[in-house]
């Protein structure tokens, strides 16, 4: 066998290049395992952060509340008048489920009373009284002037009514009524009027229910743009203006009238009532 004899130096040189080497390859062997390591620790750490991050967001997100719970605030919502807050609520819950289904229908029924007439009950003094229907703006008391319709429930049948009331220092003595609704004139002849003495002087009334004549008057009033009331009678004459407010509760009557089944039909005459009585009528 071929052999190389090296001297003493060159041994010394040859070990010492095997030396390096072989802790060269030994530091790249240890940064191997030591740097794949610290990245796998590295991963698992950020894995758990995100994890961490992730909990701590579900746990302060609002929990979604159950229906129950919505349609209690719902029911809670509506009796405050706070509609906007109803509907609110309403979309928490799935569209498909029952609970919907019966928030939607509160709503709607609330949303229908909210747009019905405001209508004032009054029941009647006596057993035998019958019930009032009022608008809400109408007066409570004979010591206001004012012109209104009102109807009365008699055994389940509806009537409606007009009334005209005059307060003043003395009695008017009423004998009839002239309504002026923009060009239009209707005037009507009183029969005996009711009267009493108030604090502020005497109360006079004219209430009797609607015929064509006076629902023909209540309806031009309905429409104009101006109207004026004149009260005459043997002891004075009044003239005021018929306000907003009073023409709007006709209409208001009217429909809470029809809402609850009164039929205004017998009223509708084929030919309007003449704007002034005849002479016959007068005689009357």
């Amino acid at each position: 066998m071929f052999k190389i004899k090296l001297n003493e130096e060159a041994r010394f040189g040859l070990i010492t290049f095997v030396a390096f080497l072989a802790l060269l390859l030994l530091m790249v062997i240890l940064n191997f395992l030591l740097g794949g390591t610290k990245d796998k620790t590295a991963v698992e750490k950020k894995k758990e952060k995100t994890v961490i991050i992730s909990e701590a967001k579900q746990n302060n997100s609002t929990p979604k509340p159950l229906p129950k719970a919505v349609v209690s605030t719902v029911r809670e919502a509506i009796k405050k008048t706070d509609p906007e807050t109803a509907y609110i609520e309403i979309n928490k819950v799935a569209k498909n489920s029952p609970e919907y289904e019966e928030l939607r229908k509160i709503i709607a029924e609330d949303t229908r009373k909210r747009k019905a007439p405001k209508v004032r009950k009054e029941e009647g003094t006596s057993p035998s009284a019958p019930i009032r229907y009022l608008d809400e703006s109408s007066p409570r008391d004979r010591m206001t002037e004012a012109i209104f319709v009102y109807f009365v429930d008699v055994s389940n049948i509806l009537l409606p009514h007009l009334c005209i009331q005059s307060a003043s220092k003395k009695p008017l003595k009423i004998t009839g009524f002239t309504i002026t609704a923009d060009s239009k004139v209707i005037e009507i002849i009183s029969p005996p009027i009711k009267q009493e003495n108030t604090e502020k002087g005497v109360a006079e009334w004219y209430d009797v229910p609607l015929d064509q004549r006076s629902y023909e008057a209540v309806q031009a009033m309905i429409k104009a743009k101006k109207v004026t009331l004149t009260i005459t009678g043997s002891g004075g004459k009044t003239t005021r203006a018929v306000t907003d407010s009073e023409r709007k509760s006709f209409r208001q009557i009217l429909d809470g009238y029809a809402a609850l089944g009164g039929s205004l039909d017998y009223l509708k005459a084929a030919k309007p009532a003449p704007s002034k009585p005849s002479a016959k009528q007068k005689a009357k």
